[in-house]
């Protein structure tokens, strides 16, 4: 017997006595109109497949199996299976001259019908796929970090960071698996890199620094041991006591202290002769 998929049966509408005759003539017309729209696609897509082996557009038996519940006419996704698969093709069953002693035939080859069609008729079976993964809290923003010539203890950082990794992987792990996996194990290379040029800029002073400015999953757990190498190799500046802000010295209201107007005439201060002169002018 061919392995293809059974043909689930059409269910009877129920008479209840009303007159509806017209809704499934419209029924049936819309949705072989869905059927016969897939079949011509799918005999069209059996042509392409035959020309050209390249296919640079989303698959049709696809398309129309994630939109089944969108599609005219269709509003079954087992149906797009029967289409297809040609599963409406499939000769009729032989199962009741495989056993004649029994009514029903051979159970064996008889094809069995289905109970439970698709998720859009059945959804209460399809319950345990549905999955609830809750998103990651988002990444804190981490510096960006203009780009430097590494110095001599730039180098030495690094030297002393690779050293240190090797001989924790060995310490945690044992020596097979750096052997076979290498001291990335303990901590990435681009964690590594990302670690020196924090260091470099002085980014680097707690274990909240690491986790931010890194994302390293094992901050917390090696982040101590790290910083003790950082601050062996990058030690932060030293801190400079704040300068004294500046007080201002309140000036007179009538003027400065220092310099004053003097009449060149009486020689008296608060006046100059030019007042004097236009004074006299305007009397």
């Amino acid at each position: 017997m061919p392995s293809q998929l059974p043909i689930v049966p059409v269910h009877e509408r129920v008479d209840d006595g009303s007159d509806t005759s017209g809704d499934d003539e419209d029924e049936t017309r819309i949705e072989n109109a869905g059927l016969d729209d897939l079949r011509y696609k799918a005999a069209g897509e059996v042509q392409t497949q035959k020309q050209s082996k390249a296919k640079r557009n989303l698959d049709f038996g696809m398309d129309y199996l994630i939109n089944a519940e969108k599609r005219a006419g269709l509003n079954c996704r087992r149906k797009v299976f029967n289409v297809c698969f040609d599963n409406n093709d499939i000769v009729e069953s032989d199962h009741l001259c495989c056993d004649s002693s029994q009514s029903l035939g051979c159970k064996r080859c008889c094809v069995s019908q289905p109970s439970i069609c698709c998720d859009i008729h059945n959804p209460d079976h399809f319950d345990f796929l549905d999955t609830n993964v809750s998103k990651p809290p988002p990444l804190p923003q981490r510096s960006h970090l203009p780009k430097f010539q590494m110095t001599g203890s730039d180098f030495m950082l690094r030297t002393t960071l690779n050293n240190w990794r090797e001989q924790k992987a060995i310490s945690v792990y044992g020596w097979a698996h750096l052997n076979d996996f290498g001291a990335t194990i303990i901590m990435p290379n681009a964690i590594l890199d990302r670690i020196i040029d924090s260091a470099h800029h002085r980014k680097i002073q707690t274990v909240q620094d690491l986790k931010r400015e890194m994302g390293w999953t094992d901050a917390e757990k090696f982040g101590d041991d790290v910083l003790v190498i950082v601050r062996a190799h990058a030690p932060t500046p030293f801190a400079t006591n704040p300068l004294r802000p500046l007080t201002a010295v309140p000036h007179p209201i009538g003027g400065s202290s220092t310099c004053k107007n003097k009449c060149s005439a009486c020689r008296q201060e608060g006046h100059n002769g030019n007042v004097i002169f236009h004074f006299f002018m305007d009397t």
